[in-house]
């Protein structure tokens, strides 16, 4: 089991190696990378909530599917920015002693939009959708180790033009054996697309390799989780004041060690989790690169902060977090699990 278990880790990680140069913005589909559960997206992106987890997140880590979650079911409505909405239902159900399975569903709508023609001509209103649909596993392979893996199914509908691909994450999550410490790893998104936009024009699938770390404390009803994202590239930061500099011609570009500090910071988010009762959780959290790129240079504006609260009854969790992208925007998530009657 432990040989079987190190293999599985291996080919994880060397499944990544010849990716690492892929970054955002050039790939297609990126509406996968949006979390689809109100907890990752309070705790600024966390692949993992270190009190309350859900079927919700089995979208970030196919691995955090367990039998806590059997006969669980997720809905989740996003009021994303520019009237973009996003919305998502899964469940998760146990199949004897073979493990965990769980499906899930996303879909984004971009909205309608006035078409013209290369006179400026009205030529009717078109349509922007994007789906997929997904089928996961996970199952225990040692006490202390979960592995997961889930199938996407990817349909894009943008105008006139239709693409459909396919995407594979795959996923392990540690837990110490007290229950306070929980790690987990995932590769999310590799795969094709199977049929391009344009012939002959195949686009990239949204990569990424992402680490998250959760705690909690003993006596207090209280957790922190670290996320670092976008590991497949090493190279995230991007400085637009500094490149505004390059106009000045005594401008001193910055130290190595303050670059990789940087860049670091880029790759992290921060999450933290307070239960004062069983019934009642606030959380937050802030994202490094979000507060960077989005920003402005007047400040005051929030930009990277995540904040949400949810409730919890005897058959029902209800969930709401709101993320500050920019002074001019932020996203309301709103999240309802039903819990199993049996």
């Amino acid at each position: 089991m432990l040989k079987k278990t190190g293999l599985i880790l291996f080919l994880l990680a060397l499944s990544a190696y010849p990716l690492l140069a892929q970054i955002g913005g050039e790939s297609t589909y990126n509406f996968l990378k949006i979390g689809s559960s109100p907890k990752s997206a309070a705790l600024a992106g966390a692949c993992l909530a270190p009190l309350h987890n859900d079927v919700g997140m089995a979208s970030q880590n196919p691995a955090l599917l367990d039998s806590a979650m059997r006969n669980t079911y997720a809905l989740t409505y996003l009021a994303y920015l520019a009237g973009i909405s996003h919305s998502s239902a899964a469940g998760a159900w146990r199949a004897g002693g073979a493990g965990m399975f769980g499906v899930g569903f996303v879909s984004l709508n971009y909205g309608s939009f006035d078409g013209r023609d290369e006179a400026g001509e009205e030529a009717g209103r078109f349509g922007a959708n994007e789906f997929a649909v997904g089928l996961s596993y996970s199952r225990s392979v040692l006490s202390f180790l979960n592995v997961g893996v889930t199938l996407n199914t990817v349909i894009s509908q943008l105008e006139r033009y239709s693409s459909y691909g396919a995407a594979l994450s795959i996923g392990a999550r540690y837990r110490s054996a007290d229950g306070l410490m929980s790690a987990t790893l995932a590769l999310k998104n590799v795969g094709a697309q199977l049929k391009p936009y344009h012939d002959d024009n195949h686009e990239r699938l949204p990569l990424e390799l992402q680490l998250g770390f959760a705690k909690k404390l003993e006596r207090a009803p209280l957790g922190f989780s670290v996320t670092l994202n976008d590991l497949q590239s090493f190279s995230v930061y991007n400085d637009t004041r500094e490149q505004d500099n390059v106009l000045n011609a005594g401008a001193q570009g910055a130290s190595v060690m303050t670059k990789i500090g940087r860049e670091f910071l880029s790759h992290l988010s921060l999450g933290v989790e307070v239960a004062p009762s069983k019934y009642f959780y606030v959380m937050g959290g802030y994202n490094f690169r979000r507060s960077n790129e989005l920003s402005i240079a007047e400040g005051g504006s929030g930009t990277g902060f995540s904040f949400g609260l949810g409730i919890l009854l005897k058959y029902f969790e209800l969930s709401y977090a709101r993320a500050i992208y920019h002074v001019g925007g932020a996203t309301n998530h709103f999240g309802i699990v039903l819990k199993k009657f049996t």
